[in-house]
């Protein structure tokens, strides 16, 4: 079984890089991808992202106090609970427990502790029950008493390296200049993410829509689904709250709206936050805001 390993930040991308190869010993039929890991030199990353959105039957997201709110985090969430339901998606907290998940998407799954025994073997066996070829109860047990050891010290150093109490401070203008760059980096990764999973998929077709009376069909006709009708219907309410002086682009994808705003537009998105997100989770489609120099603003996942 194909299990997909999200991650975002240096200690949630050790965590894992330490799940992908520990998993397997519990059910060698266990195939876990991790970004960092498993796409070769020269191939085309993000394209195979996600295909293995598509073909993973299980998703693992680690979870750190640092990146729980993270776009890229919240986004990979969206599209694996999209694909696999929300019983085939996990968030696996790293240094935190699970009362300290902040009020956001990943609050309606059923977190791991990783450093509760009890809540990581419950994982295992919730991933084993859903392989094709199971590993008897017992047998499970036993291979998981062998290897917790090693799955929990590997954390620790994990937890330790990132938290580094005597390295030299750094300054408060490095540390936003990373961020920032961080940020633009997450932005690139979703708009091209979403690209190449809505071309994978292609259930609905795309729209562009610059003007309230202009729209321009930019692939295939129109089809009349009831997601379709989602995604226009969650389209013109997000323009009503926005405002469509507010909006330089709007454009519609199978599962998701994507507005472009101007500067104005921006600070009516943070003011309207909640409104928005409140219309992405009822209606079921994503929506994503971009500023006008094209870095990312918000992104609200359909749930």
């Amino acid at each position: 079984m194909q299990i997909f390993i999200s991650w975002s930040g240096d200690m949630s991308k050790r965590s894992a890089e330490i799940l992908r190869d520990w998993l397997p010993y519990m059910n060698p039929t266990i195939s876990p991808f991790v970004s960092s890991q498993d796409i070769s030199k020269g191939e085309r990353g993000l394209n195979k992202i996600a295909d293995r959105l598509q073909e993973c039957s299980f998703g693992i997201v680690c979870v750190t106090r640092d990146n729980q709110s993270a776009p890229w985090i919240n986004f990979e969430s969206g599209a694996l609970s999209r694909e696999l339901g929300e019983s085939s998606l996990i968030p696996f907290l790293i240094d935190m427990q699970v009362k300290d998940l902040s009020s956001g998407p990943l609050t309606q799954f059923q977190a791991t502790d990783s450093s509760h025994e009890e809540d990581v073997l419950a994982m295992v066996k919730s991933i084993n029950s859903k392989c094709e070829t199971k590993v008897e109860a017992e047998r499970l047990q036993t291979t998981f008493d062998r290897f917790w050891g090693d799955l929990t010290s590997q954390l620790t150093i994990a937890r330790e390296r990132n938290a580094s109490p005597g390295g030299p401070q750094r300054e408060v203008s490095d540390v936003l200049d990373e961020l920032v760059k961080l940020v633009r980096e997450q932005s690139t990764r979703i708009g091209s993410l979403e690209k190449s999973v809505g071309e994978a998929t292609s259930t609905v077709s795309s729209y562009t829509i610059n003007d309230p009376k202009d729209v321009r069909i930019t692939a295939g006709a129109e089809d009349a689904t009831k997601t379709g009708s989602r995604v226009r219907g969650c389209a013109s309410m997000a323009r009503k709250i926005v405002g469509s002086e507010n909006i330089q682009r709007l454009i519609l994808h199978s599962s998701e709206v994507e507005l472009h705003c101007t500067t104005e537009g921006t600070s009516r998105v943070h003011e309207v936050n909640h409104q928005l997100a409140r219309l992405a989770a009822d209606r079921e489609v994503s929506i994503t805001v971009f500023g006008s120099d094209g870095d990312l603003v918000k992104y609200h996942p359909p749930f």
